[in-house]
């Protein structure tokens, strides 16, 4: 839904009437020599507790990619 290079990206998705919005930003920002990541997940909407409980931790996987996007841009330096 919104991309600005070489510094974001927001991907949007949800149900109709705004009853619920998932949205992911992923942000990069100079940081002396390198580059910082950023990636945050949320969620907004009126059935978000209804939905919220049937959501997992995505904590883990987050990591897990952060970890391999790091890798793949340290082997290109």
């Amino acid at each position: 839904t919104e991309f600005q290079a070489p510094s974001r990206m927001v991907f949007t998705g949800g149900m109709p009437l705004g009853l619920f919005r998932g949205q992911r930003t992923y942000t990069l920002t100079p940081d002396g020599d390198g580059t910082r990541f950023h990636m945050r997940e949320e969620y907004t909407g009126l059935m978000l507790p209804m939905i919220w409980p049937s959501i997992p931790d995505l904590d883990p996987a987050f990591q897990q990619y952060a970890r391999g996007l790091k890798a793949e841009a340290e082997k290109r330096v």
